[in-house]
């Protein structure tokens, strides 16, 4: 059996006196799908920015696809393929759909940025395959 897609292991996040989540454990296969649900203050948005970096445990261990989540930035989390939502979501309104649907796809691009400023082909192949 392969290892999970995403493990916490009695993982706690506190804010000074207060424990926003204590001994939480789960795992997540690759490929299966998971709600979360709760009260207003169960700790639903904090287990969210745990698993995304926002947040450092103060307890527990946390991993994806095997490897350790401690310390690691949004940024790193965020290549590594988790990406989070805001539940205020908003739109550039200046920007159409398709620009807005794909600024999100440019968390992980194929190409350096001196190749998006020259508008080299693989850029300019990234960007056809993103339309």
């Amino acid at each position: 059996m392969s290892a999970p897609l995403l493990e916490l292991a009695d993982v706690g996040v506190r804010f000074g006196g207060l424990a926003a989540l204590s001994g939480v454990s789960l795992q997540v296969a690759q490929g299966e799908l998971l709600g979360i649900i709760g009260p207003n203050g169960a700790g639903k948005t904090t287990l969210f920015n745990l698993i995304s970096g926002l947040v450092q445990p103060a307890a527990g261990r946390y991993y994806l696809n095997g490897r350790s989540l401690a310390g690691v930035s949004p940024e790193v989390i965020c290549r590594r393929g988790v990406g989070r939502t805001w539940q205020n979501i908003r739109l550039f309104g200046e920007m159409t759909v398709l620009e807005n649907v794909a600024l999100a796809l440019h968390a992980r691009p194929h190409y350096s940025l001196a190749e998006a400023f020259l508008r080299s082909p693989r850029a300019r192949r990234s960007e056809r395959a993103v339309e």
